[in-house]
């Protein structure tokens, strides 16, 4: 009987190392730093800047008082010298005011659309101080006449036009000012724009809407005397917060010419 010879079994095959693929080093090239910024006072126009934000403050703080004497507590009406007096300094402030802005525009060119923007007011102060407008609402009485009526809402509409569009370019220019510089800064001069538009915009709607309602003969009108008063505590409190948002930009103003200092 034959004996079964067992198979050999195959011989263990060893396994093959990994093939390693030398990955070439990479290159440890660093981008180059950027350059520093340079601080604000050291900056080519930081004299100019500084100059002139000072300048602004200081003119915007005399057209505070001019309108406070003159329009809050009516010394103009009491006293017609001081009065006459008081139209001329504003007057004065006003072209000093566009004199800075014009020099401003050399480092920042939007500041040349804001001078463009107040020379129609500027020459429309003259022609108003002649004409008298404290006198016209008599004059609309004695004339009965709804043109006048349409021209003054038209006149007014497009002042206020021009007063966003102006208060729009004056704080975005002192926010470019800064851009690149002091970004914080930048974006609380935005801001501000943003609130001062707005705050204007709904000053003019309600100052319109209150002199159609006050200058119109219509019953319709004066049968919502509770609206009326409604109109007038909201154009007050319009008209105060317009107010504080002047006073915040005579404080930007302030610190905007010391960090160019």
């Amino acid at each position: 009987m034959m004996e079964n010879n067992p198979t050999p079994s195959p011989e263990s095959v060893p396994e093959a190392a990994p093939i390693t693929v030398p990955v070439p080093a990479e290159s440890a090239v660093t981008p180059p730093p950027a350059p520093p910024v340079p601080p604000l006072c050291e900056r080519p126009n930081a004299p100019l800047l500084h100059k002139g934000f000072q300048n602004l403050f200081r003119l915007g703080i005399a057209n505070i008082v001019i309108n406070l004497l003159n329009n809050t507590f009516k010394l103009g009406d009491k006293i017609p010298s001081l009065g006459v007096v008081l139209s001329v300094v504003s007057l004065a402030v006003s072209i000093l005011t566009l004199i800075v802005l014009w020099k401003l525009s050399a480092a920042v060119p939007r500041f040349r659309s804001v001078v463009y923007l107040n020379l129609f007011p500027l020459v429309l102060f003259p022609f108003a101080a002649l004409v008298g407008l404290s006198n016209l609402q008599e004059r609309i009485d004695e004339s009965n006449s709804t043109g006048l009526l349409v021209f003054l809402v038209i006149l007014l509409g497009l002042l206020l036009v021009l007063s966003a569009l102006s208060a729009y370019h004056q704080l975005t220019a002192c926010a470019e000012a800064f851009d690149g510089a002091d970004d914080e800064m930048a974006a609380k001069w935005r801001k501000l724009c943003t609130w001062q538009v707005v705050v204007i915009g709904c000053f003019g709607a309600f100052l319109t809407l209150l002199l159609l309602l006050g200058l119109s003969s219509a019953s319709f009108f004066y049968f919502y005397n509770g609206s009326l008063i409604v109109l007038l505590l909201l154009i007050l409190a319009i008209a105060i917060a317009l107010g504080v948002v002047e006073i915040i930009e005579l404080v930007y103003l302030n610190r905007s010419a010391k960090l160019y200092e």
